[in-house]
């Protein structure tokens, strides 16, 4: 656990940023889609177990023993990261590339809830599995 943040990581001394925010400040001047795509993308990734929420100051990140989702709220959508062992490239993934050599980031982005569909929350598990 980092003592000045109080944010906990994985390896000791990992390098980071202490620079730690409130969540709702993210949404500040934020259309009420890119609210409401969060609040579905958090309501079904809490459902892992042990997932805890780091708020800072360019994304929300969602950890387990190491994060596995960063969220990034733009003005009219989410963007959202994650790394899985494969790499995927079908829709709604736009871009990828490859993280380390056996671990690959996709991106998605997001506008709405009804874009938080199954097989995304499949990747999502998978990728808190990985991190696990």
């Amino acid at each position: 656990m980092c003592p000045t943040c109080g944010r906990q990581f994985r390896n000791t001394n990992q390098d980071h940023s202490c620079m730690v925010t409130d969540l709702e400040s993210h949404f500040v001047n934020k259309q009420q889609n890119v609210i409401d795509t969060f609040a579905k993308i958090r309501y079904e990734v809490m459902q892992f177990e042990g997932v805890r929420i780091n708020s800072v100051k360019n994304a929300i990140l969602f950890q387990a023993k190491s994060n596995f989702l960063a969220v990034k709220p733009k003005k009219s959508h989410l963007d959202i990261e994650f790394v899985l062992d494969e790499k995927i490239e079908e829709f709604p993934i736009y871009k990828t590339f490859q993280a380390t050599k056996s671990k690959c980031a996709h991106f998605v982005r997001l506008e709405s809830p009804e874009e938080v569909e199954e097989q995304l929350i499949t990747w999502l598990r998978k990728a808190y599995i990985i991190c696990c």
